[in-house]
């Protein structure tokens, strides 16, 4: 069980989710690959969402959708290490990790440690 989850929330335009997708799963299986335990990314669907919703707070634009990227650690150190080799793979050095649609300036980036599990 993992107990480290490392999070980004990012706007996307809709007309880009192909190459998120495409560029996402490569980034997941290096993640894997190096050692964590899970990667995974959400879309955004709550179409009755409050005024305090990730995409409402985020100023999520109608050609964008709103996506959520995890991947699972066992602590911190674990995340790091993990990083730092995924970062000297070949496959992802070819990779652009900033393409002209992502807006940095409103993507969210932050790593957690587990407070609660239920199963």
């Amino acid at each position: 069980m993992g107990k480290y989850l490392d999070i980004c929330i990012q706007p996307v335009p809709k007309k880009n989710v192909a190459d998120y997708r495409k560029t996402t799963k490569i980034v997941g299986q290096l993640l894997i690959k190096h050692g964590a335990l899970s990667s995974s990314d959400y879309v955004a669907d709550d179409k009755n969402a409050t005024s305090l919703s990730f995409p409402k707070k985020i100023k999520t634009k109608s050609n964008e959708v709103l996506i959520v990227a995890m991947a699972e650690f066992k602590s911190a150190t674990h995340r790091q290490q993990v990083f730092n080799k995924m970062l000297k793979d070949p496959r992802m050095v070819k990779l652009d990790m900033e393409p002209a649609w992502m807006d940095t300036d409103r993507a969210l980036f932050g790593g957690f440690k587990l407070l609660v599990k239920v199963k």
